[in-house]
């Protein structure tokens, strides 16, 4: 594996392995819930040679990412899991996972301001600006708006463009645009 690769396994190993053990209990044996990451870690490795090239540091990030969602869902089928009920495991593993990644960010808005939606724009501001989200990986465009309000749309997206290349729409949506909404509501704003 590749540097990248490496960091992306040390930040999120420990965190799936616990996410998949406390999600999967009850729902799978407790020996294949041990075995599925190491499945998806291998399978990452030989599948993430074949990724398209980004063209930001970012959206490199995200598709690998997206691509280890996608490990996790196939595993889950392979577990012979109908695909909703793969893809709702799914979102609720990436969730434990998506809250961690960003509850570190979410404390050191804190800094710019105590309100909420104020700590939203700077956020998300960052993340248009620098990472992940910065041009011409991604484009997305802020909207003007007014002091309660934080506003902006999405015209390309590589972790969609992913998905709906291996025909898996579906499994973004669920396992990542609507984790935005529990997000939304943990930082005390309305999506």
């Amino acid at each position: 594996m590749k540097i990248l690769d490496k960091f992306i396994f040390f930040l999120i190993n420990k965190t799936a392995k616990r996410a998949m053990i406390s999600v999967l209990s009850g729902q799978l044996p407790q020996n294949s819930i041990y075995e599925l990451n190491t499945n998806i870690w291998k399978n990452y490795g030989i599948r993430v040679t074949d990724l398209e090239k980004q063209n930001t540091f970012g959206s490199k990030v995200m598709v690998k990412l997206s691509l280890l969602t996608l490990m996790i869902f196939q595993q889950l089928v392979n577990q012979k899991l109908p695909d909703h009920k793969a893809i709702q495991l799914t979102a609720k593993i990436n969730w434990i996972i998506y809250e961690k990644l960003t509850n570190r960010f979410w404390v050191f808005t804190r800094v710019f301001s105590k309100r909420p939606i104020k700590r939203v724009g700077k956020a998300m501001n960052f993340f248009i600006k620098y990472f992940p989200y910065r041009r011409p990986g991604y484009e997305m465009e802020i909207l003007k708006t007014e002091n309660t309000e934080y506003a902006f749309n999405v015209y390309k997206c590589p972790a969609a463009e992913f998905f709906n290349k291996h025909d898996r729409s579906d499994l973004c949506v669920a396992s990542w645009c609507d984790l935005d909404y529990p997000l939304a509501k943990k930082w005390e704003v309305t999506l």
